[in-house]
């Protein structure tokens, strides 16, 4: 099992702690230093009011915040969880994508998702409703871009003709491009890994959070194995060679801790995951939608106590 620290960057309340230039730098070094693959920041360009009354988060720009934590390390791999494609212009996607690849040599993990708020859409001006397929045709577009070589295509509100696009990313995998992960439970969200990525992060939906993230719902470990049955079925079917990664943390065993959080449940769960074919498991150490008052001492003392305690 692989280990990926989620970056508190969504407090922006609490920026000074965990959104400066010198809070990336030691946050991602300090992970580096303890052993831990990796580091992820998620995506929320333009947020709602009813979203942020209802629990949700804001964020820094991913791309950015993970061009600091690049810029301080060395080995440790850089992952979007998740980026949400559409709301940007493909090819705009595919030259911060190769820059930051560049950046980090090789490091970086494009994980997407087709996105869910509605608001969020209309506010950048994107379908809501035609979300997946414009993840599949931007992805599409990306890759033919990470070729170097003339990319001609029509979008909704874009034309590229015989665009080349340079430099390319470092990194190479089945699907021409740097590894893509995608986000979701659905059968589309399955397909596309298996078209277009190397990875899958599917998300537990607890309490009826399938409704809110309008997604396939994963509410126990048999439905987690299901679900990593189907996509391996679709995998196969595509003729894709070996597995995916998988990436997906014991929601039922609360948050490292937390009041609910079961230390023998989790490291219960880590094993079964394990053996279900789950590779990574993102590691978020601070309440997400909700106030946070540590302080970013308290947070890296808490990122080194999970590292002894999962013997990363």
């Amino acid at each position: 099992m692989r280990y990926i620290l989620g970056l508190p960057t969504d407090h922006v309340e609490s920026i000074d702690q965990f959104g400066t230039s010198d809070a990336i730098v030691e946050m991602a070094t300090t992970a580096e230093e303890l052993g831990y693959s990796g580091v992820f920041v998620t995506d929320h360009p333009a947020p709602p009011k009813t979203f942020l009354d209802a629990g949700g988060h804001h964020t820094l720009d991913p791309m950015i915040t993970l061009a600091a934590a690049a810029t301080s390390t060395t080995k440790i791999q850089l992952l979007t969880n998740l980026y949400i494609v559409a709301y940007r212009n493909p090819l705009l996607v595919a030259k911060m994508v190769a820059s930051l690849d560049n950046l980090s040599l090789g490091r970086l993990i494009l994980g997407v998702g087709a996105g869910y708020l509605e608001g969020e859409f209309q506010a950048v001006g994107v379908d809501y409703e035609n979300r997946g397929q414009l993840l599949n045709d931007h992805l599409e577009i990306m890759q033919q871009a990470w070729t170097g070589n003339p990319v001609s295509a029509k979008g909704q509100n874009f034309k590229a003709n015989e665009i080349i696009s340079l430099p390319t990313p470092i990194q190479r995998t089945e699907t021409s491009s740097p590894p893509v992960w995608v986000g979701g439970n659905s059968k589309n969200a399955l397909e596309r890994v298996a078209r277009f990525g190397e990875g899958w992060i599917p998300m537990a939906t607890p309490k009826g959070m399938e409704k809110f993230v309008k997604t396939t719902a994963i509410t126990d470990m048999n439905a987690l194995a299901k679900r990593i049955s189907d996509l391996m079925e679709i995998w196969e079917q595509y003729g894709r060679k070996g597995k995916p990664h998988i990436s997906i943390e014991p929601w039922d065993a609360g948050r490292f801790g937390s009041e609910k959080w079961n230390s023998q449940k989790y490291l219960e769960r880590t094993e079964e995951l394990s053996e279900m074919g789950v590779t990574h498991m993102p590691v978020m150490l601070s309440s997400i939608g909700r106030e946070y008052e540590a302080t970013r001492p308290e947070f890296l003392e808490a990122v080194n106590e999970y590292a002894q305690f999962s013997k990363i």
